[in-house]
């Protein structure tokens, strides 16, 4: 007796849930006519949203989607299309009527009739939050509306009629970078479209490679273009390196550093008098940047693509080699400079498997546990007896062309030859230490 009660009672509670219809009945329009359907919201929600010829309707269940199928409570959108619902709860069969139609679907079968034929359901009806839910595109099109789904904003537009809509697309890659949409019929984009009146908020970053190549104002929509290994941050910007002054010498007795009010060249006695340890100056890079007139005021290279520009906004976009690309510096903690990219790291970028110790990423004063006596020496031109072979390599900067070890059962002896266009310069060393030269 009690499981048939319960039993009624759940017939009554599911024919409640199919009856109830929060939307109210929607005129279907005359198929053939166009129907605009404006001011949509494209904004995506985290639930599906169904507009029937501009209204939106209101469901006590949200749409569920299933297998790639959207399920709509029934008495919603019977109601709403203009169906009368009957409900018969011996087969669990619910059956919506109009006019000139008569719909049926069955809870879990995957067949429905239209007008007593038999249809074929991709997903069948199903009781979902006690509510029956049946496929909306297979219902609406069987009814003969047109179906569109807007996947990028959860949104499903239906009318008997064709459904004109217009949809933001994009902008003008050229200022004012005006915003324009373009006409869907469908579903179907089209080639029309009309501008919006607004015009695009566009952010020029400027790009930089590990290279030391830059790309200056590119526009953020094209950032893509340029490819992978692309930065929108120097990789080099708030680095220090400690570097050899004779990498950085220039002619006449001028560094590659150029003052940044008036783009003298820095003499290198200014530098050499305030060397930060032995003789490497320190620099830090603060900044890396192009400008064709600071370029020009440096006279760094002699790049035909760049001297003949006459408009410096024609550089935009244009990926500016290494060479001409420009870096702003402190040295020794004193001196505020400029110098081209290369000319400060060209030995990183290009390395000479003969050179060591040219430019430093850490301090030579914590790499090498040396006095600043030691240091005060090594700036000198001359070795001595005494010094330990890596002394030898930071002076010299250079490994040597030979090297013929010998080991005895006490010691490890060394030599070195540096092979010279007039004479060779050798050096003896036992376990390290310098003994003998010639």
């Amino acid at each position: 007796m009690f499981r048939k009660g319960l039993v009624f009672i759940v017939s009554v509670f599911l024919l409640m849930g199919l009856l109830m219809a929060p939307a109210p009945h929607i005129a279907a329009q005359e198929a053939g006519q166009t129907v605009v359907f404006e001011n949509l919201d494209y904004q995506k929600y985290p639930y599906i949203r169904v507009n029937i010829d501009g209204q939106q309707l209101l469901f006590d269940t949200n749409p569920q989607i299933v297998n790639g199928r959207t399920l709509v409570p029934m008495g919603t959108i019977f109601s709403t299309l203009g169906l009368a619902i009957d409900w018969d709860e011996a087969t669990r069969t619910a059956t919506g009527t109009s006019d000139d139609t008569a719909i049926s679907f069955t809870i879990g079968s995957d067949q429905a009739l239209v007008n007593g034929e038999v249809r074929t359901l991709e997903v069948p009806a199903s009781i979902i939050n006690d509510r029956t839910m049946i496929p909306l595109r297979f219902l609406s099109e069987a009814l003969g509306y047109n179906v569109v789904w807007v996947g990028d904003s959860n949104l499903i537009l239906i009318s008997r009629s064709d459904i004109e809509e217009w949809r933001y697309d994009g902008f003008e890659k050229v200022e004012p970078y005006k915003e324009y949409e373009a006409k869907f019929i469908n579903g179907v984009k089209t080639a029309d479209i009309r501008y919006t009146g607004k015009n695009h908020e566009v952010e020029f970053v400027t790009l930089y490679s590990a290279d030391g190549r830059l790309v200056p104002n590119v526009a953020d929509f094209d950032v893509a273009r340029y490819g992978t290994g692309w930065f929108q941050q120097s990789p080099f910007a708030g680095k220090t390196y400690w570097v050899d002054l004779g990498l950085v010498t220039g002619f006449n007795n001028n560094s590659r550093f150029y003052e940044p009010v008036g783009f003298a060249p820095i003499k290198v006695g200014v530098l050499s008098d305030s060397n930060y340890t032995g003789t490497y100056v320190k620099v830090n890079i603060s900044e890396q940047l192009f400008d064709l007139d600071t370029w020009r005021s440096m006279g760094a290279s002699s790049n035909p693509e760049l001297i003949n520009i006459k408009d410096k906004t024609l550089t935009d976009g244009m990926v500016i080699k290494n060479t001409d690309a420009i870096f702003k510096v402190t040295i020794n903690d004193q001196y505020s400079a400029l110098i081209p990219v290369h000319d400060l790291l060209g030995t990183l970028f290009e390395p000479d498997t003969k050179s060591v110790y040219t430019i430093l990423d850490k301090d030579p004063r914590s790499m090498f546990n040396w006095s600043a006596e030691t240091w005060t020496k090594l700036r000198g031109e001359t070795p001595w007896a005494g010094m330990t072979d890596e002394m030898l390599l930071v002076q010299t900067l250079k490994k040597p062309d030979i090297v013929t070890p010998t080991k005895t059962r006490f010691s490890q002896f060394e030599l070195w030859v540096y092979e010279y266009e007039y004479v060779d310069s050798v050096f003896f060393f036992d376990d390290g230490i310098l003994t003998a030269m010639w």
